[in-house]
């Protein structure tokens, strides 16, 4: 233990000691707040708590607010230890188990102690704190107190710091325990649904850790619990695990890098596109290869079908993350091998795709070169426009209008055209941009060469433009959006 080192200070306001506790209990503590707000209101509709008198008037819809503050000074006590012993660790001694434990009366002394101090300042009295917690029946600092001294014990009397159990137990302190184990296992849980988990290990702990009547209150109140564990989910970086369909393991030859799309006017970005690479190179095993360089390979293997569903279903296992993250993300443009195109209709694989990963397809793109679309046949081109009726989105990367009028793209329906840098600055560039606006078809740029170009793409209405960034991995984009919304 560090205390020697370490002074404990007393606090004279609220935000004093609450800016004291490390940073990660001061965000839990939000979160607890809303989840905390949210179930007392539903446990007061559902006359929770209300059996004795005292229980009938605290647990009243008018104190939503103060719901909340117990839910935010909950862990108080936690500001009178050093931070190293604020949060839980598996291999504390048993001293330091005490220690940490110690959190919860010395809450419920602190906040007797603030009450003491703001009165003395109300009524310009004068004296020494005293190392005792005086009573009171003011309603809000008991129920603070309550909330702090308690929110630990559980129903069948396994919790501390007392060991209290059943109706022993304050009602708002049951509420906010509820609430502070619901952000415990919604933060930890690595699974699909993190919240759908976290919810359904709760509900058997009916008549256990909780009283069967507060379980009910968390059914009834599941789908705003839901709500507040999305609003915060960028805060915990509590990434769903989706079940992937494709193996990511770190010696794999091949996989997907992923570079952002930013809309060129707010700098936000607003997709990504999913860069195939090869490794293997003998010379250097680290270095990664492009399409380009191994397309021939694997045309003369017969390998374009079955390595193209491959990126197919990665890229798929990346929209689902997006999803299941609620990610403000619109789509993943996945480089296709080119000559896929040429192979034939694959409609039936791509059934297979939606149904064994049931995305929306609209957020995962298929991407083409201009310059290799112009050398498909007309079977080729005709397997376009029939991926394209069945909604598969598919865009012409690399468009010049002065090659293919912007009439054959709408009549062919591509989804998404990426204008050419080499097309910029072109009145006849705009004209069949304007085409393509009115037919509301997504329009992406190369990054523009000059400040007169990006004037130019603003003034076309083309927003979404390929950022000039180093491609990362799956894991990374999916935590770099999730840390950019939560500073957003």
């Amino acid at each position: 233990m560090k205390e020697q080192t370490w002074k404990r200070k007393e606090y004279d306001t609220w935000d004093e000691a609450f800016r004291a506790l490390a940073p990660v209990i001061r965000q839990q503590s939000v979160r607890v707040a809303s989840y905390a707000q949210v179930l007392f209101v539903q446990a007061c509709a559902s006359s929770y708590g209300t059996q004795t008198a005292e229980g009938a008037e605290r647990m009243n819809g008018k104190y939503a607010e103060l719901a909340y503050k117990c839910g935010m000074y909950h862990q108080l006590g936690k500001a009178l230890v050093p931070a190293e012993y604020q949060v839980w660790q598996s291999d504390f001694t048993e001293e330091e188990q005490a220690l940490y434990r110690k959190y919860t009366s010395d809450g419920r002394l602190l906040v007797a102690r603030l009450q003491e101090k703001t009165l003395r300042q109300r009524t310009r009295r004068r004296g020494a704190d005293t190392p005792e917690e005086t009573p009171t029946e003011n309603i809000p600092w008991l129920m603070i107190r309550e909330t702090c001294g308690q929110h630990m014990e559980r129903w069948d009397g396994t919790g501390y710091p007392d060991g209290r159990k059943g109706a022993e137990i304050s009602p708002i302190a049951q509420v906010v325990g509820l609430a502070k184990e619901l952000d415990r296992l919604t933060s930890e849980t690595k699974s699909e649904d993190p919240f759908a988990e976290a919810y359904e290990k709760l509900l058997a702990e009916g008549g256990k850790a909780f009283s069967h009547e507060l379980i009910d209150v968390l059914r009834s109140a599941r789908a705003k619990c839901r709500a507040v564990y999305r609003k915060y989910l960028p805060y915990t970086l509590t990434i769903p695990k989706t079940i992937p369909l494709v193996e990511k393991r770190k010696d794999r030859p091949m996989g997907l890098d992923y570079s952002a799309v930013v809309n060129r006017e707010s700098g936000s970005t607003v997709a990504y596109e999913a860069i195939p690479w090869f490794g293997g190179i003998a010379e250097d095993p680290s270095e990664k290869e492009e399409i380009a360089d191994v397309e021939e390979q694997l045309l003369r293997l017969e390998l374009v079908e079955d390595m193209t569903f491959y990126f197919l279903y990665e890229a798929a296992d990346a929209v689902l993350r997006i999803e299941n993250c609620k990610l403000d993300i619109e789509a993943i443009v996945l480089h296709m091998i080119p000559s896929f195109f040429a192979q034939g209709t694959q409609l039936p694989r791509f059934q297979k795709l939606w149904k064994d990963q049931p995305i929306d397809k609209k957020k995962l793109v298929l991407a083409i070169p201009q310059i290799r679309y112009l050398e498909l046949d007309k079977d080729g081109k005709d397997t376009v426009k029939r991926y394209i009726k069945n909604d598969i989105s598919i865009m012409l990367d690399g468009w010049d209008p002065a090659v293919i009028p912007a009439q054959e793209l709408i009549e062919t329906g591509f989804t998404h055209v990426r204008v050419s840098a080499a097309s910029h600055l072109k009145h006849e560039t705009a004209d069949a941009i304007a085409l393509l606006a009115e037919k509301e078809i997504t329009l992406y740029s190369d990054p523009a060469e000059s400040e007169d170009a990006q004037r130019w793409l603003a003034a076309c209405g083309v927003h979404r433009a390929s950022a000039m960034s180093h491609p990362i991995d799956e894991d990374e984009m999916i935590k770099e959006s999730l840390l950019r919304e939560r500073n957003e």
